[in-house]
């Protein structure tokens, strides 16, 4: 990727890498998942979530980021998995939202995105609980849009981003005694933060 502007064909693959680097860590997430319900299913919860979303984008031949973007959220919606898959639905929503009318898109419009995909979330859950991989979604974004004021490449910003989740999730237990008192990190907060690494890895051809 040397090119600053991305097109929507760059967005599936980012997803379609974070969704193999995601389903490579399932077990792991579905082993740490304490909240809301202990049921041990958020990180396949998730892969079947964004398996559906990436398969909708097969029926777009379109290759502006507005119409993929789109698409990925019609896909999210309808494939939308518990508790987790409900808030990657809402991810996807506010991501196309931040991105619509566009052809292409650069750091500083995917740092925009972000912020819209992080209001979406909070907005679309009832009782939104800090924490969680909302928390995590509203901390990267807010990496994200202030890494973009300095460096709009795609890169820089998604680095940023990723970076701010990891360190985002280990402080989940701090937020949230039930996952203090289990030992672990948020579950959900986890398979955002490996789905945007993998995403990033992507982009710097790893």
């Amino acid at each position: 990727m040397t090119t600053d502007l991305a097109d929507g064909q760059t967005l599936k693959e980012m997803f379609a890498s974070g969704t193999a680097w995601l389903e490579k860590s399932a077990p792991d997430i579905n082993a740490i998942n304490v909240f809301p319900v202990p049921d041990g299913d958020t990180g396949t919860n998730m892969v079947l979530t964004m398996k559906f979303t990436l398969e909708e984008t097969k029926l777009n031949s379109n290759n502006y980021v507005s119409l993929v973007a789109k698409s990925m959220a019609r896909g999210a919606l309808m494939g939308a998995r518990g508790n987790s898959g409900v808030i990657l639905s809402q991810f996807f929503r506010g991501l196309a939202k931040g991105l619509g009318g566009k052809t292409h898109f650069d750091g500083k419009d995917f740092a925009r995105a972000l912020a819209e995909s992080s209001q979406t979330a909070y907005k679309g859950i009832a009782n939104p609980v800090e924490g969680t991989i909302l928390t995590v979604l509203k901390d990267a974004s807010k990496a994200a849009q202030e890494a973009a004021k300095d460096d709009c490449t795609l890169v820089s910003v998604l680095e940023a981003a990723v970076r701010e989740a990891e360190d985002s999730v280990a402080r989940t237990p701090n937020l949230l005694p039930v996952l203090s008192e289990a030992g672990v990190v948020d579950a959900g907060g986890q398979g955002l933060y490996v789905l945007l690494d993998g995403a990033l890895r992507f982009l710097k051809g790893e």
